[in-house]
């Protein structure tokens, strides 16, 4: 899923289940800078391992905020 999409930076969000324990998935925000050219100079993968009444509880949290 691309959550931003500029032409300076993009940040992805990659959801996976995991293999075990089987309650948890692998949340991925994946940064990613871009020069004037629009060629890649950086890039930061930040992972998560929530189960799913975390992400509802991230979900519910981001939504109030």
């Amino acid at each position: 899923m691309l959550i931003t999409d500029r032409p300076d930076w993009k940040l992805r969000l990659k959801v996976d289940d995991c293999v075990l324990p089987k309650d948890l998935k692998e949340i991925k925000f994946i940064r990613e800078t871009y020069n004037n050219d629009g060629e890649l100079t950086d890039e930061s993968t930040y992972q998560f391992f929530l189960t799913k009444r975390e992400l509802i509880n991230l979900s519910n949290a981001l939504l109030v905020s």
